[in-house]
């Protein structure tokens, strides 16, 4: 069976909130994928990880990817990097506050790991960001915090969060396109539907049971539509 190794943070991990709490779904769509392709997936994916704690476990990893037999190496980042400390923003939200990472060294660090992979002989796939519900996010994420402190550092408007993670969601598109490797679009399956939110957990911002199942369709596809094949 053919093996393919992965990096990336919980949307790839698999795990989903559910009765507030998280957990690692049974039926990620890692699993989805496995089963119909016929590979494994040493999925090394990390809940709560940015693109630099991406860059140790890959650079930890180096073994791994040079004696899987596959010839991708699967890489999705980007739902963590674009995030804030909300709790330093509900107690100062005057001040100017950073993304957990910038735009530019997010590019930096992804495309380091990029040539790292290749420099492995391995080819690396990006996936895209699957979108995320504002509201329920807003909701989530304030917690125990001051909502309408927070709805001040975003000038009153919560769509702002869906658009600095939209911001980022592009900037995977940028990379791939400058880097010439492939990328896999896992964003539209859900914004073609006329209610995305009912593919999200509570959070507002992992993708639930019915969401693995729609990013796993957009692989299928993609992988269909390019005649990718397989040793398992």
């Amino acid at each position: 069976m053919e093996k393919i190794a992965a990096f990336g943070d919980s949307v790839l991990k698999g795990v989903i909130y559910e009765d507030e709490h998280y957990c690692v779904s049974h039926d990620s769509f890692q699993k989805i994928c496995e089963e119909y392709f016929g590979i494994k997936v040493e999925n090394k994916a990390r809940f709560g990880s940015t693109i630099a704690k991406g860059e140790s476990i890959f650079e930890n990893n180096l073994d791994l990817i040079r004696e899987t037999d596959g010839e991708y190496v699967i890489l999705e980042f980007g739902g963590n990097d674009c995030d804030f400390n909300w709790k330093e923003i509900s107690e100062d939200p005057d001040r100017k506050h950073l993304p957990m990472c910038t735009i530019a060294d997010f590019r930096k660090t992804y495309t380091g790991i990029i040539d790292g992979i290749r420099s492995c002989g391995k080819t690396p796939v990006l996936l895209s960001l699957p979108p995320i519900d504002s509201a329920r996010y807003f909701k989530h994420i304030s917690r125990g915090l001051s909502g309408d402190n927070i709805m001040k550092w975003m000038r009153n408007d919560q769509q702002y969060i869906t658009n600095w993670h939209e911001r980022y969601n592009i900037e995977i598109f940028k990379i791939a396109i400058e880097t010439g490797v492939p990328i896999i679009d896992i964003s539209s399956v859900f914004l073609e539907k006329k209610n995305y939110s009912r593919y999200l957990c509570a959070d507002g911002i992992h993708p639930n049971v019915e969401g693995h199942r729609l990013i796993a369709a957009a692989i299928k596809d993609h992988v269909n539509r390019k005649n990718i094949t397989f040793n398992g």
